[in-house]
């Protein structure tokens, strides 16, 4: 099983991609335009969509929408939707109308995600929450007495009963 994933989806209007053989850039939108020329587009109950298949499947692609799958599987259709673009119909650069947004692991957490087990205060994850409680006491201690301090503060002010039925009394 493959734990990296891909995040796909047809590519944007105002990107740019450079043609290393003739030097010139080809945008995102002569991609689109081309799209509509060579009959990529399909229409079906959801709208529009451009279909490129993988192993006898069929993946949707719609504009605004990205799709998450394995690695393996993104770099095959993104090769699958390689497009002749240009007036150049035999010799023109062959451009991919899906890009891969991001890679990224199923089982490792993100580099600026925070486990639960990480310090609020400095950021530090301590692994283990026994840990995490001698840390924050140890570390910052001053800062969890303080809000102790001001949350007790409301309740020693308070005087007479609550009423839950009408007005305070106090």
């Amino acid at each position: 099983m493959e734990n990296q994933q891909v995040r796909l989806r047809i590519i944007s209007g105002d990107a740019e991609i450079p043609n290393e053989e003739t030097g010139q850039s080809v945008f995102g939108k002569d991609v689109l335009r081309q799209m509509k020329i060579n009959n990529v587009w399909r229409n079906d109950h959801n709208g529009r969509y451009a279909g490129v298949q993988y192993d006898g499947q069929t993946f949707k692609f719609r504009e605004g929408e990205t799709i998450t799958v394995p690695a393996t599987v993104g770099r095959h259709l993104r090769r699958q939707s390689a497009i002749c673009v240009g007036s150049d119909q035999l010799n023109g650069p062959l451009i991919p109308y899906l890009e891969i947004i991001d890679t990224f692991s199923m089982i490792e957490p993100k580099k600026d995600e925070k486990t639960p087990t990480t310090c609020p205060i400095c950021g530090e994850d301590q692994k283990t929450f026994p840990a995490l409680a001698r840390h924050q006491m140890a570390k910052h201690a001053d800062v969890f007495k303080e809000k102790t301090a001001e949350s007790a503060d409301p309740l020693k002010e308070r005087k007479g009963r609550v009423n839950w039925d009408g007005e305070d009394e106090a």
